[in-house]
């Protein structure tokens, strides 16, 4: 992922953050937001719609309270940048907010959140993006699936963090879906006629749903509602898209918050406490076909581990996706890599 994106004219440092993003979803088996993202990022820098670190303005504010313009810089880069920035206020004043306006898609909210964490802050992370959800009571898109991101420090240095998104499924998911040739679950999405679909091209040309209804609906629209007083960032229906050839500045925002949780509790009653609350989740009894209670991020740290040894799945059909973006930009060494490891897929 480095080289592809080194290709491409990144800064080292640029495409090192970028890799690791990316390649931190799929060590954590979020394979929807992970090296499959490849081709949409580089097409967007090879058009001039993204760009590098160097694109970042100067952040601006007061107290714990800041703004950063991102200059259309790739996502994970901005959002890197926001975390910092939310840590350093949350140092100095107990708490940072920092909102990111004029970026484009960041990745997987729960690794900036995770970030936080691993600094011993809570952190909540969230971001809108451009309109392919539709609203409650509707079939017409109008929200952004609209992730957000929440993650506290445990004991041990593990980290509960809630990922999601405000769809049922994430629109990620839909496209690998598609790029695998795999139906979808029923009740996922409608297609254009407002029908459903289990078909993910025709998801993909019509509308996911949210979940639970006029409750995913609503947090999607306080999402969008948020960044676009704070960030100053385009409202759902008014976002580009990161897809297409002709595809521009997606003028998306997200919102970094950093809290210092010692500044108002013992760090050792509140670990005890906690470790306490998370035996105490594991021994609950559990139903009929299921192994038993996780908190939210357990799994991934376990898958984390998992594929730390013994390496990361991917599908030849997304290694082939590669190499055909990086063979079209003319990137001939990683083109060739990505066909040979495709290779070996099949």
């Amino acid at each position: 992922m480095r080289d592809c994106f080194g290709q491409a004219g990144l800064e080292a440092a640029d495409a090192e953050s970028i890799a690791s993003v990316l390649v931190d979803a799929n060590l954590r088996g979020h394979d929807s937001h992970g090296v499959g993202r490849v081709p949409a990022y580089l097409r967007r820098v090879a058009s001039g719609a993204s760009g590098g670190g160097e694109r970042l303005g100067e952040p601006t504010g007061e107290g714990p309270l800041w703004r950063l313009d991102a200059g259309a810089t790739l996502g994970p880069l901005a959002a890197m940048r926001g975390t910092e920035l939310a840590t350093e206020l949350a140092a100095d004043h107990g708490i940072g907010l920092v909102a990111v306006g004029n970026s484009s898609h960041f990745g997987a909210a729960g690794l900036y959140a995770r970030r936080l964490a691993e600094r011993q802050l809570i952190g909540l992370v969230t971001t809108n993006g451009p309109a392919n959800m539709a609203p409650h009571g509707s079939s017409e898109p109008f929200l952004g699936t609209n992730a957000f991101a929440i993650a506290v420090p445990l004991a041990d240095g593990e980290q509960f963090v809630l990922d999601a998104s405000c769809s049922i499924t994430a629109r990620g998911k839909i496209i690998r879906s598609r790029e695998l040739g795999q139906a979808l679950e029923p009740g996922l999405a409608l297609d254009r006629d407002g029908k459903p679909t289990e078909d993910p091209a025709a998801a993909l040309a019509g509308v996911v749903l949210p979940f639970a209804g006029p409750k995913g609906s609503g947090i999607a629209l306080a999402i969008s509602l948020a960044v676009g007083v704070l960030a100053g960032a385009s409202f759902d229906h008014e976002a580009g898209s990161m897809y297409g050839a002709d595809s521009g500045p997606q003028d998306i925002g997200h919102l970094f918050l950093a809290i210092d949780p010692w500044r108002l509790a013992d760090q050792d009653v509140v670990r005890e406490r906690i470790e306490r609350l998370i035996e105490q989740l594991h021994g609950l009894r559990p139903l009929a076909g299921h192994e038993g209670v996780l908190y939210p991020g357990e799994r991934g740290a376990s898958e984390r581990r998992s594929r730390l040894g013994s390496g990361i799945p991917l599908a030849a059909e997304e290694l082939a996706a590669i190499a055909a973006v990086c063979d079209e930009l003319g990137y001939a060494d990683p083109a060739a890599r990505a066909r040979s490891l495709a290779s070996e897929a099949r």
